[in-house]
């Protein structure tokens, strides 16, 4: 490749990510507004202890630099707060008995420099026992402009079950524990470590049936069944 056409490339790539974190504007008001109707119902959302959305450009020291959206790296989170489980446990740093809680369940969205978006989900973070998982991937896409406001539901749906699945009143449930793990597989950091599992557990049972049969004819033939 020549030098000119290599810088073209990267002059046009770069055009290109300036366009897709330009559009983090629009697909964040898309996800301002899913947030305000899941919000508003209040009894539920105290329920899970409260519900919340904070973003980098409000964060020190973007905040404070004037740098307009396409100039930094970008991220949407919503959070809960804290639910009380109605349990005491010993403090392991002071000593002293307190009670339980759980927190900051997580939807982030997150942009990268070249303005793709990566959605994952975060599990309770609880006192009185600990999820597998730290986050699950569940959604990556080229441009901001995707990220639709169905897409945009079908997200906040994703986070409002599995805040249910890792909450610790509910993580033991048998379905609960399939759910989070049907997650994981759709991870796409894990989709080929899984298949690749199940090629091997597939092959291990065809073998193993091959053999029975085998074993099987030989016997029949034999006059022995």
């Amino acid at each position: 490749m020549k030098l000119k056409e290599a810088a073209e490339i990267i002059k046009r790539d770069a055009t290109n990510a300036w366009i897709r974190r330009v559009n983090w504007r629009f697909m964040d008001q898309r996800i301002q507004t899913e947030f305000e109707s899941v919000a508003s119902d209040k009894d539920s959302v105290n329920l899970l202890g409260g519900l919340y959305i904070s973003r980098a450009k409000d964060n020190d020291p973007i905040r404070k630099s004037n740098l307009i959206i396409s100039q930094h790296i970008n991220s949407t989170h919503i959070f809960t707060g804290h639910r009380l489980l109605g349990i005491s446990v010993i403090d392991p740093e002071t000593k002293a008995l307190k009670i339980a809680s759980e927190r900051n369940a997580q939807l982030w969205y997150s942009q990268g420099p070249s303005g793709d978006v990566i959605v994952f989900v975060g599990p309770y973070q609880s006192d009185a026992g600990k999820i597998e998982e730290n986050e699950i991937i569940i959604g990556k896409y080229h441009n901001p402009s995707q990220i639709t406001a169905q897409r945009i539901r079908k997200h906040f749906s994703i986070f409002l079950k599995y805040c249910s699945c890792t909450a610790q009143h509910s993580a033991s449930s048998l379905s609960n524990y399939l759910y989070r793990k049907y997650l994981v597989f759709n991870d796409f950091r894990y989709k080929s470590t899984y298949r690749q599992k199940l090629i091997v557990f597939a092959e291990r049972i065809l073998i193993l049936a091959l053999g029975g049969a085998a074993v099987w004819a030989s016997l029949y033939v034999g006059g022995k069944i």
